[in-house]
């Protein structure tokens, strides 16, 4: 149970603003499987700020009565920061400099303090994503076709997006996002790993590009960093030291990775032969940790100059700015389910349009300061809640520290790290690092998505070795012929959608809007090519309980709308499944 008084014993007037809230967001399927969601303009999200405004006292003073709450906040900026790291040195090499390491930092410190102070639900943990780097950077090519300013271009698609998700936020139309289903869910996360592999190889080739010995000294960096990734990622497996021990090591092998591969390259490759020639030309991220403090990272000024572009240009960027609004309806608010399931026992109610009002808000010091935009960070910000909170020796949470303290705190960790004395440590970090680490982020992705599983199934030549392969048991069920269907449509889209993203032609800034069209296509299109009781099965979770009769059940105990609200979802037979049975990595590494 949470410790801000009263909290169980809801006032009338909030238990009715939450069923307000609940009844605005019930979906009634039709013959398809789903009907678009009842919504009510304005009332939805003045009905979740008078359910949360009377916590917002308590989601500070709750923060000073937890001891996890200061090393969540430690914890949760370690874990962000190698990731916001690596996405800085991949947008470093895609917009020649003009984003870098400082505005990556910045921003995820800026929107990251705003959403800690102003959101509904604080405990989402925000930052520059993978797919968000990867619409940057389609932006640089887009503007350098049209011949216009890289920085106001992208400036005025931010500031269009903005307005978009406020006007969506208004509008109530953020409970739409509980008809996603695994189906697109696992081609956008295997387009992000993807999009890791690519860009981490694409790096160890450009170090061939200044001598052989520089490139295979890079290579056998990333390969040094891949390697120590993925072993201690799995520490909690091993069978020595304490687990509490294996724990940590688990929570923190990103940086852990990085450190050590450092440590090498700066102490073991001197001591090797022929090495005075080889270890100095190794590439470093270009960080200005020798000018003053907060100089951006190729020397250009901070304010963006919106009046530059002209005006077909900055009406052109509304159609950008829309695709970025789908992405993130699309990356946040999935990110925002699943850092609040049901099996997380919050105790404070949730604010989804109210959230996206303020991750809008939060786009437009990043739009004047020419700085990539911010969304829920997947896997960080389900993690964030996870160290928030106090189990059972099962593994049951018995209540979360809900407040607003550890998210703020990590935060303004990431702004005092752009000191000059601090940040010029990350210039002894090697990019072939930072490639192994996309390799291993690339990596982590793909075990983690079903479809994987279901591509490596499709070779096995014996029953016995399928059963091997396919984990989730109640695939078994499904016939050979309907799972390859399945997963070979998913590749089909899969390889469209990577075409799309690495054109270098403008059309690759429709890459979202492919994912988003997947949601009608599962519902209208691929029950017709697929049989809906075999499809039920493989667009469901990872779920045992799936070795059930086949014909599609009700699912009300992870119910989108939260624990709070169970009972009355629990009145409707036919709610679909929700959205945070997706698996967190489903999306790849953030």
């Amino acid at each position: 149970m949470s410790s801000s008084p009263g909290l169980e014993r809801r006032p009338a007037r909030e238990a009715e603003a939450e069923r307000a809230v609940l009844d605005a967001s019930a979906i009634v399927p039709d013959e398809h499987g789903w009907k678009p969601v009842r919504i009510r303009p304005w009332h939805d999200m003045v009905s979740e700020i008078r359910g949360r405004l009377p916590f917002y006292a308590s989601d500070w003073t709750d923060g000073f009565t937890d001891k996890r709450v200061l090393a969540a906040g430690i914890y949760i900026f370690f874990a962000n920061f190698a990731p916001a790291v690596t996405f800085a040195f991949f947008l470093d090499s895609s917009t020649e400099g003009m984003i870098g390491v400082v505005e990556v930092l910045l921003s995820s410190s800026v929107c990251g303090t705003i959403y800690a102070i102003l959101a509904g639900q604080p405990l989402i943990i925000v930052g520059v994503t993978g797919p968000t780097s990867v619409f940057v950077t389609t932006i640089y090519g887009l503007s350098s076709t049209l011949g216009v300013p890289f920085l106001p271009f992208l400036g005025w698609t931010t500031l269009w997006s903005a307005a978009m998700h406020i006007a969506i936020a208004i509008g109530g139309l953020c409970s739409l996002v509980t008809i996603i289903t695994r189906f697109s869910c696992e081609v956008f996360g295997a387009l992000i790993a993807i999009v890791y592999f690519w860009n981490g190889i694409a790096e160890l080739v450009k170090s061939f590009d200044t001598a052989f010995p520089v490139g295979l000294c890079a290579a056998l960096l990333a390969i040094l960093t891949l390697y120590l990734a993925l072993v201690l990622t799995d520490a909690r497996t091993w069978r020595f030291w304490t687990s509490a021990l294996r724990g940590f090591v688990a929570d923190y092998a990103i940086p852990i990775s990085v450190t050590l591969a450092t440590v090498v390259a700066a102490a073991i490759l001197p001591l090797l032969p022929g090495s005075e020639s080889t270890l100095d030309p190794l590439p470093t991220l270009n960080v200005p940790y020798s000018k003053p403090f907060l100089s951006t990272t190729n020397g250009r000024p901070w304010l963006v100059d919106f009046g530059s572009l002209p005006m077909w240009a900055i009406f052109a960027s509304a159609i950008a700015g829309a695709v970025l609004t789908i992405l993130f309806y699309f990356d946040h608010n999935v990110s925002s389910l699943l850092s609040q399931r049901p099996e997380s026992n919050l105790m404070k109610p949730p604010a989804f349009n109210w959230d996206f009002l303020v991750l809008g808000l939060t786009m437009i010091p990043c739009a004047v300061l020419g700085l990539p935009a911010c969304n829920g960070l997947i896997p960080q910000a389900p993690l964030h809640v996870a160290a928030l909170s106090k189990k059972t020796k099962s593994g049951i949470t018995l209540r979360v520290a809900e407040q607003r303290l550890s998210p703020l705190l990590q935060a303004l960790l990431t702004f005092v790290v752009l000191a000059p004395p601090l940040l010029r440590v990350v210039t002894h970090v090697p990019r072939a690092v930072l490639a192994g680490l996309f390799l291993a982020m690339g990596v982590h992705s793909l075990l983690s998505n079903q479809f994987a599983t279901r591509v490596a199934s499709i070779g096995a030549l014996t029953e016995q070795a399928r059963a091997i392969v396919l984990a989730p048991r109640a695939l078994l069920r499904v016939p050979r012929k309907q799972t390859i269907r399945f997963t070979i449509i998913q590749s089909f889209v899969l390889a469209v959608t990577v075409a799309v993203t690495e054109s270098h032609h403008p059309v690759a800034l429709a890459f979202p809007v492919i994912i988003a069209a997947l949601v009608p296509f599962r519902f209208y299109i691929l029950p017709r090519i697929i049989e809906p009781r075999w499809l039920a099965i493989l667009d469901c979770e990872d779920d045992p309980d799936l070795q059930r009769p086949v014909e599609p059940q009700p699912d009300t105990s992870e119910s989108p709308l939260l624990e709070h609200t169970t009972l009355q979802v629990e009145q409707d037979s036919s709610q679909p499944k929700a959205v945070t049975d997706i698996p967190l990595a489903r999306f790849g590494t953030a």
